[in-house]
């Protein structure tokens, strides 16, 4: 049997990948998640923030250490709207706070009436009067994102709380919009003050009553739908959100009975400003890195599920390899290091370039990959990396395009800074020595480029502690080799 007729073609995105948990369930960033007192989870984009999110959206206690889960995706987040919650009596980096408060707080006690009512439980007074505010302001006993930001909370005329027993609800009559709230300081501040006032309600009723249950709130896609010109506001709101996650984590009265998770990507949070940032980054982050080994294990496991009983593969260390017909490519390099070396060690970049090795595989006697197809496959998956590095970057640093082109006009691999820094001035007009340095650090930082260790050519992606010497020669990524049109500078270079 020939190992297209068994062996699929994969989805790279986590949200099509119906199969995800059988592949990342293994990853120890998920066991700290659910176990440990770690709060922020970082990865750079590709390396399975989302396939993360998404096994925890797709588990139950059982299997998450006994949280419940609420998984809060901001791919469509109307951010300008969540600027009218904004405390205009806070500083800029706690302004922001209590409308993220306001949100969890809604989401949490929606989870935990839920699980109560899902097990039989009889609802108290405060959680009845709770359930009924929550179903009357959003019109739903679970809000969505959107429901909890365009809610009928302007209208509330009073708030009565728990302590006064369920009474009706009196709501003023009509329609308010937010852009109607946005352009009247006096709907304005009923917004807040009904808001925030619900949130003090909420929040006690949901600490007196969440009793042993556990709920882990994750929020992905935060770096989504921004608007050009206002990412220096949303980092501000981002600030804020970290502040609150902070708090949570540290509330004894919640003692780990409430935790929320934002999935970031690392170089939005290393471009935020605030105290304690890299204290922060020890004490409470997960930072998602992978190695040749559990990239091996991550795609074996798919070769695992899909390999018929009567196909036999061979014995290679090179669990992944195995699919090849041969143990070795060029310079003596098994396949499966083959192919992370021309990756940024992403299970993004694995799964593409195998996708494109499936995609030129013709038939043969062996019914495996063969080596040309491997080498074919590479000038395919450069075309895709490159697509990649400019999606990724293209809102944060729209001079990536520029950039990539400047070490195409190189024209070879293998440069030196002078030779940067000329092409640099051919491509940004009065481009300053600053700004140049400043680029080429940040092609260094994301792997773009990378430098000789030990007589070896390496990049940030697989050797973490690698440092910049601009002194030293560098060496574009083999991954972006073909669609740069690259050629080797000296044929005796190791790749």
């Amino acid at each position: 049997m020939d190992i297209k007729d068994w062996l699929p073609e994969f989805q790279v995105s986590a949200e099509t990948d119906r199969d995800l948990q059988t592949y990342f369930f293994k990853l120890p960033a998920i066991k700290d998640i659910i176990e440990s007192r770690a709060w922020l989870v970082l990865g750079r984009k590709g390396t399975g923030k989302t396939a993360i999110y998404e096994h925890l959206r797709r588990g139950n206690p059982a299997n998450l250490n006994g949280f419940n889960s609420v998984c809060l995706n901001f791919s469509d987040y109307p951010w300008p709207a969540h600027q009218l919650y904004k405390d205009a009596m806070a500083g800029e980096l706690s302004a922001y706070q209590k409308s993220w408060m306001y949100l969890f707080y809604i989401k949490a006690l929606s989870k935990l009436i839920e699980i109560k009512n899902i097990k039989k439980e009889q609802l108290n007074k405060d959680l009845k009067w709770a359930d009924k505010y929550i179903k009357t302001i959003f019109g739903s006993p679970d809000p969505t994102l959107r429901e909890v930001l365009f809610s009928k909370v302007t209208r509330l005329k009073t708030i009565k709380g728990p302590s006064a027993g369920i009474e009706e609800i009196s709501l003023d009559v009509g329609e308010v919009s937010l852009e109607e709230i946005a352009e009247n300081a006096q709907l304005k501040q009923k917004l807040r003050a009904n808001a925030f006032t619900l949130l003090v309600h909420f929040e006690k009723v949901f600490k007196d009553n969440v009793g042993d249950n556990k709920i882990i709130i994750a929020l992905d896609q935060l770096d989504e739908n921004w608007l050009e010109g206002q990412i220096e506001e949303y980092s501000k709101v981002l600030i804020n959100l970290l502040n609150v996650c902070r708090n949570i984590s540290s509330d004894e009265n919640l003692s780990d009975k409430l935790k929320v998770i934002p999935f970031l990507r690392t170089d939005i949070y290393h471009s935020l400003k605030f105290n304690d940032k890299n204290k922060l980054l020890q004490d409470s982050a997960i930072v998602i890195s992978w190695d040749e080994n559990n990239l091996n294990d991550m795609y074996y496991e798919r070769i695992k599920k899909y390999k018929p009983n009567e196909v036999v593969l061979g014995d290679e260390k090179d669990k992944s390899g195995k699919v090849f017909e041969v143990s070795f490519v060029r310079q003596g390099t098994p396949p499966f290091k083959y192919i992370c070396r021309r990756s940024f060690f992403r299970p993004r970049d694995v799964i593409v370039y195998f996708n494109k090795i499936r995609a030129c595989h013709n038939k043969n006697t062996s019914g495996l990959y063969t080596s040309n197809e491997l080498y074919e496959a590479d000038r395919e998956a450069s075309i895709s990396v490159y697509n990649e590095v400019i999606d990724e970057w293209s809102n944060q640093f729209p001079e990536i395009e520029n950039l990539l082109t400047v070490l195409q006009t190189i024209q070879v691999e293998t440069f030196d800074y002078n030779d940067f820094s000329d092409k640099c001035r051919d491509e940004f007009s009065g481009i300053t020595d600053g700004v140049i340095r400043q680029y080429i650090n940040f092609l260094f930082d994301n792997s773009l480029i990378g430098q000789k260790k030990q007589g070896r050519w390496e990049y940030v992606s697989s050797m973490h502690n690698l440092k910049i010497n601009i002194q030293n020669e560098f060496r574009t990524h083999h991954a972006l080799k073909y669609r740069l049109h690259l050629i080797e500078s000296r044929p005796s270079q190791n790749i």
